[in-house]
């Protein structure tokens, strides 16, 4: 078997991946600044400098564009979470993995409007959030791990009711946050959210009755 052919050191492979990242990168600051409007392929290769030609080697059209740097984000804080050190006690764990995502955000204000205000608003982000748990049971259960069945309803139909209801109520409290509209210290947002959270998950939730 032939070895790969080089250009300039890198393999045919190596420049379509590292031309997918300058597409993702110029999308992620698009979106992150203007909103999904934006992201156009036009704008995106224009500013990324490259050929109309290059943007459909690595995306079908533009939604895919938008899922992608959806997804690179939410891989980045996940890893973050991951990195997480065991606590002693659930509420030390919560708060923990709260303070990294309000640091997360407060990093680059650009990561909340991908991945908690567009989703609110843009049909391809909401459907390709469908599916999946609210963006932030997503990042901190696993920061969680077994501590998490102590706060967790036990049936499905309270789950929903209770991720939903928890992840309204985050999603407006870091968005007014980073927005300027909640002028606290991080701490005190921290301490606040990590209140809604076990306020939230223990509170019971009736489900409704059996027909």
């Amino acid at each position: 078997m032939s070895a790969p052919k080089l250009w300039r050191g890198r393999t045919l492979d190596d420049r379509s991946a590292e031309r997918r990242e300058q597409l993702v990168d110029v999308g992620f600051d698009l979106l992150g600044t203007d909103g999904p409007a934006a992201v156009t392929m036009r704008a995106v290769t224009r500013l990324a400098n490259l050929s109309p030609r290059y943007f459909y080697e690595s995306f079908t059209d533009r939604t895919a564009l938008l899922t992608a740097v959806y997804d690179r984000l939410e891989t980045e804080l996940l890893a973050r979470l991951g990195a997480t050190t065991e606590a002693a006690d659930t509420h030390t764990i919560i708060r923990s993995a709260l303070e990294i995502c309000a640091a997360y955000f407060e990093e680059d204000p650009r990561r909340a409007r991908v991945l908690l205000r567009e989703p609110l608003t843009d049909d391809t982000l909401r459907r390709h959030s469908a599916n999946r748990l609210p963006v932030f049971l997503r990042t901190m259960l696993p920061a969680l791990g077994d501590e998490v069945n102590a706060l967790l309803p036990d049936s499905e139909e309270a789950l929903i009711i209770s991720a939903t209801a928890l992840s309204g109520a985050l999603v407006a409290l870091y968005v007014d946050w980073i927005d300027g509209r909640l002028p606290v210290p991080r701490e005190r947002l921290v301490d606040a959210a990590t209140g809604i959270v076990v306020a939230l998950a223990r509170t019971p939730v009736q489900s409704r009755p059996e027909q």
